[in-house]
C-alpha cells in the first residue's frame, strides 16, 4: 500500500496526454500514463467512456498498489481520434501499437464492458504482451447486451439523429436528479462522434463467437469481476450479456464479486471497486 506522499508523487507524474499517429486509420490514439515504479497495468474502458475519467477514482486510490498506469482511450473514445467502421479485433490491434510503441509487455490489462472486449482481443492475439488479464463485465459474448443491441438494431441516420438524442435525454434527466453515473455517462457520450458510436455498438453485437473459448482456453491469470446485482438478479439489464460464472471457473479464471452495484461497477462505487481490484494487480 502507498503512503499519502508516495501516491501524490505517483499521480502528478506524468499526467500529460500522450498520442500515436495510426497510418492505416489516418487517426491518432491518444492514452494517460501515470506513475514511473512497479507494474504495468493497462486500463481499457466502457463504450464511450474517456480512460482517465472512468478509471481515476480506482488508480488515485490510496489502497491502489504503486503502479504504472496506461489508460486508453479507444479511437473514437475520451480524447482518440473517431474512426468509421472499427471491429474489436482492429480496436484491439490499435491497442497493442500503443503497448509496442511503449514498449510493454507482461502487462496486466483491465478491460471494463466494451473495453474488456477489446481487453480480451488483445491477449488472445498477443499473449506475450499480456501477463494479466483482469474483466470487470467485460463483453465475450456474440450477440451484444441489451443496450448495445438497442443502439444498433437502427440505421445510422437513425441512431445519430433519433435514438442518441433519446438516449442522451435520459441520462439528462438522470443527471439532474444527482445520479452520478447518469451524469458521468452523460458526460462522455455528449461529446463523442455520433458515428464512431454507432460503429462501437455494431462492433459489441458482432464480436467473434470464438472469444469466450479463446479466453478460456488462455494458461495466463486471469479474473472476471461481475457486479453482484447482476448475479443475484438474473433479470438485471446487463446480465443476460454476461458469461457464465461456473464455466469460468471451471477455465480457471477466478471470479469476483463487487457488493452492492450491477454492471456500473466503479462508476457507481470506486473506492468498493478499488478496494476489490487492488489484491488482484499484485496476485
Amino acid at each position: 500500500m502507498q503512503t499519502l506522499e508516495t501516491h501524490a508523487i505517483q499521480t502528478e507524474s506524468k499526467t500529460h496526454m500522450p498520442s500515436l499517429y495510426l497510418q492505416q486509420h489516418k487517426a491518432f490514439i491518444r492514452w494517460v500514463d501515470i506513475g514511473d515504479t512497479g507494474p504495468v497495468v493497462i486500463w481499457l474502458p466502457g463504450i464511450g467512456f474517456p480512460a482517465l475519467q472512468n478509471f481515476i477514482g480506482i488508480v488515485t486510490d490510496l489502497v491502489f498498489p504503486t503502479a504504472r498506469s496506461i489508460l486508453i482511450d479507444p479511437l473514437g473514445a475520451g480524447r482518440s481520434d473517431p474512426v468509421r467502421g472499427l471491429s474489436i479485433i482492429e480496436h484491439a490491434d490499435a491497442v497493442v501499437e500503443v503497448l509496442e510503441h511503449l514498449g510493454c509487455s507482461d502487462c496486466t490489462v483491465v478491460g471494463y464492458s466494451m473495453g474488456g472486449a477489446i481487453a480480451a482481443e488483445v491477449t488472445v492475439r498477443r499473449p506475450d504482451l499480456v501477463g494479466h488479464l483482469i474483466l470487470a463485465e467485460g463483453n465475450l459474448l456474440t450477440g451484444g447486451g441489451p443496450g448495445t443491441r438497442f443502439m444498433a438494431e437502427v440505421s445510422a441516420s437513425d441512431f445519430r439523429d433519433t435514438r442518441l438524442p433519446e438516449m442522451l435525454k435520459g441520462l439528462l434527466e438522470g443527471a439532474l436528479k444527482e445520479d452520478s453515473v447518469d451524469d458521468f455517462i452523460l458526460a462522455s457520450w455528449a461529446r463523442i462522434d455520433p458515428e464512431a458510436f454507432y460503429d462501437m455498438a455494431r462492433a459489441l453485437v458482432a464480436l467473434r463467437p470464438e472469444l469466450e473459448a479463446d479466453v478460456l482456453g488462455l494458461e495466463l491469470p486471469r479474473d472476471y469481476i461481475f457486479g453482484a446485482n447482476n448475479l443475484e438478479n438474473p433479470e438485471e439489464r446487463a446480465s443476460k450479456n454476461l458469461p457464465d460464472p461456473a464455466r469460468l471457473r471451471a477455465a480457471g479464471v477466478r471470479v469476483h464479486e463487487h457488493k452492492g452495484v450491477g454492471h456500473e461497477l466503479m462508476l457507481a462505487d470506486p473506492k468498493g471497486f478499488a478496494a476489490l481490484i487492488a489484491p488482484l494487480i499484485t496476485s
